[in-house]
């Protein structure tokens, strides 16, 4: 969806499929997403985040949580290569991968809100809460799963139907509002949304 406005275009949230992240832990597919392209902003009063981090223009704070949910996609791309390998190892790699989202999210909640606008920061922790939850929780299960099964019973195959539909379940409602959350925000400083090199070099791999 492209938000017409007067100049450039301005980094997006990463959005992926939750729901066709947990069928590539259960049946090896890909995950896809899509990135934005960077649009300057001067902004009049600097906005500093706590790690020290200054957000001069819109797009700067925009980038900021885009890299951050960048790092765990990318950490859910090395999980679902893993699996191919050695589902131990991808096992091995939950809690790192929860304590760097751990990380992330303290990032996220030291943004102030930007020109005393929350909403975009606020949908980005929970979205983020969202991913702990899934190395924590979801795709630990799924992992156990198919350690214990690798053959996959009807019991097991029903199990992973059920967390499947949990994920999606979640992931609708985070989604809405993160999209939602995003598109106002580069509305209001006049940005559009453009699939980047990232988004292509996903789609080949699909």
């Amino acid at each position: 969806m492209l938000i017409r406005l007067a100049t450039g275009a301005m980094s997006g949230l990463p959005l992926i499929n939750h729901t066709k992240i947990t069928t590539m832990l259960v049946s090896r597919r890909s995950v896809t997403f899509l990135l934005l392209l960077p649009f300057l902003v001067a902004c009049k009063d600097l906005i500093r985040a706590k790690d020290g981090t200054l957000f001069k223009t819109p797009a700067d704070y925009n980038e900021y949580i885009i890299g951050r949910q960048t790092r765990i996609i990318r950490n859910i791309i090395e999980l679902g290569k893993q699996i191919e390998i050695s589902p131990d190892t991808a096992y091995s790699l939950l809690d790192k991968y929860s304590a760097e989202t751990d990380t992330i999210i303290a990032d996220i909640k030291g943004m102030p809100p930007f020109r005393a606008d929350s909403a975009f920061r606020d949908a980005a922790i929970r979205s983020f809460t969202f991913y702990k939850a899934l190395f924590n929780e979801h795709y630990r299960r799924i992992l156990q799963l198919r350690m214990s099964d690798p053959g996959q019973s009807e019991e097991t195959i029903n199990e992973l139907m059920e967390i499947t539909e949990k994920i999606k379940r979640e992931e609708e409602q985070l989604a809405k509002q993160l999209h939602n959350a995003q598109g106002e925000f580069a509305t209001r400083y006049g940005m559009k949304l453009r699939p980047s090199a990232i988004q292509q070099e996903m789609d080949k791999k699909n």
